[in-house]
């Protein structure tokens, strides 16, 4: 409808140009009734126009303000995204530190363990190697009663 308002403007130039000239002057006459015709259809057209560019005006905005939010959620979801692997991967790094203390806890206490286990065979043995020798002693005492027999 940009071109009805264009095409009367091009009618009002039409009727200037070939309007009556004045003699010995740059001025026309004009029909006041087509003239004013054309203005009334110009300001009837006029209101479609204005309500269409606010329109676009309007939509445009609209666009851009959809097109904003969407970026910002996309944002946000990417930072959401990030804040959480980074969480795991600090809980990732906590496990791996937790996991390699109980590992260190362990191997100290079945080192512990291990030296217990021999102080506890060497104990054992010494007290054995203690009865064997009071044994001895009393095989050695009983065979020289019997030798003296």
């Amino acid at each position: 409808m940009d071109m009805d308002i264009l095409n009367l403007l091009e009618k009002i130039e039409d009727i200037a140009e070939d309007a009556s000239k004045l003699p010995l002057s740059s001025k026309v006459m004009i029909d006041k009734e087509e003239l004013l015709e054309v203005i009334n259809e110009i300001r009837l057209k006029l209101p479609d126009e204005i309500n269409r560019a606010s329109w676009v005006a309007k939509e445009r905005q609209r666009i851009l303000s959809e097109a904003q939010s969407e970026a910002d959620d996309y944002l946000q979801k990417i930072k959401e995204q990030q804040k959480m692997l980074i969480e795991e991967s600090e809980i990732i790094k906590h496990a791996n530190q937790y996991a390699e203390q109980i590992l260190r806890d362990a191997e100290l206490k079945a080192n512990d363990m291990k030296v217990g286990a021999y102080n506890y065979s060497d104990h054992i043995l010494s007290n054995l190697q203690n009865k064997i020798v009071e044994i001895n002693d009393i095989i050695d005492q009983n065979r020289s009663v019997l030798k003296n027999m």
